[in-house]
């Protein structure tokens, strides 16, 4: 290798983690109450997809660092604007939050 680290993505059954969610979501979206439940398992492994991709690329960015950091998903998600905008979001969210959590 010339040295860059390898990182291979893991393959594990899909238990249907988002099984309850995402119905609501689609509905959320204008589909149908109650989904169907072969469009919910094709939308959770678009979506199961997705999430180990940017897991994957996240730390192909970390490199040989032992920990990805939110820094390493900031970079993978830096040509998406929206997407970057509401990690952004909820980041500061949860600064307000922990801040809050002290006061108490």
């Amino acid at each position: 290798m010339d040295g860059q680290l390898e990182v291979t993505k893991k393959q594990f059954p899909r238990h249907k983690l988002f099984n309850r969610e995402l119905p609501t979501l689609m509905y959320g979206f204008g589909d149908s109450s109650p989904s169907n439940p072969e469009s919910v398992d094709v939308l959770e492994d678009i979506l199961i997809d997705y999430i180990n991709n940017t897991c994957v690329e996240a730390a192909r960015v970390a490199g040989r660092r032992s920990k990805v950091t939110v820094d390493d998903f900031k970079f993978v998600l830096r040509k998406d604007p929206k997407k970057l905008a509401r990690v952004e979001e909820l980041l500061a969210m949860n600064k307000e939050i922990e801040s809050a959590r002290t006061l108490f």
